[in-house]
């Protein structure tokens, strides 16, 4: 059985992630959700992406977030977790999977709003309301990287951070071999980190956790007195 339905990563060694994954402790809901995804075969946030993942929620406390792509609900939760307070809003495009999140959110008692959407085009609606976030999660589907960047980027507030999760793509991106059916998102998550690289008013940092989670801050901008 191809080992990512046993939640593990193709990038770090599986007995190093099975101790993390066994020494982070985590709400009886999310493992729930882990033993759901196993039996459905339906992916999810690695657990120890989403530990990393709610402890930078918890030290930012974001007031606003923003996920694309919900899956089961796992990361949304964990972000949930991280920081209650928070004012969340997830969306995806897969309405049987979305109803799932939302039983466990029911469940959870957290106050998440779903929406049914392509996180593309949710994304223009927002800039078309000039709206922003705080803290933005994308996990979606990794060759439309590229296309969200931008939006994504125009959507965070000041200071305010974007991560993307897959980046490195089992390790494919790095250098590692790989079959020819791969070839075209390869080169777009390559292109895509080349790009992220070059923007002056962010920090970029990759961090080879689960599939590769990259991190995009926002520096705050700051003006003279005149």
């Amino acid at each position: 059985m191809f080992k990512r339905w046993e939640n593990l990563s193709e990038i770090l060694l599986p007995e190093v992630e099975n101790f993390c994954n066994t020494y982070n402790e985590r709400e009886g809901i999310l493992n729930e959700i882990e033993e759901f995804s196993q039996k459905e075969k339906v992916p999810i946030l690695l657990p120890v992406s989403a530990a990393l993942l709610r402890l930078i929620v918890s030290i930012l406390k974001p007031k606003r977030v923003l996920e694309i792509g919900t899956g089961l609900g796992y990361s949304t939760l964990s972000i949930y977790f991280g920081y209650r307070e928070a004012e969340i809003t997830t969306v995806d495009s897969n309405r049987k999977r979305l109803e799932k999140a939302e039983e466990f959110f029911e469940r959870a008692g957290a106050p998440i709003k779903t929406v049914l959407s392509d996180g593309l085009e949710y994304m223009r609606e927002l800039l078309s309301r000039e709206e922003s976030f705080d803290f933005i999660f994308v996990d979606s589907v990794k060759s439309e990287y590229p296309f969200f960047n931008y939006k994504v980027l125009a959507l965070l507030s000041d200071g305010g951070v974007a991560v993307f999760d897959n980046v490195l793509f089992r390790g494919y991106v790095a250098g590692r071999d790989y079959d020819k059916k791969y070839e075209r998102g390869v080169k777009l998550l390559r292109k895509f980190l080349e790009d992220v690289k070059k923007y002056p008013n962010f920090e970029a940092t990759l961090i080879p956790v689960g599939d590769g989670l990259l991190f995009l801050k926002q520096k705050e901008l700051s003006y003279e007195k005149v």
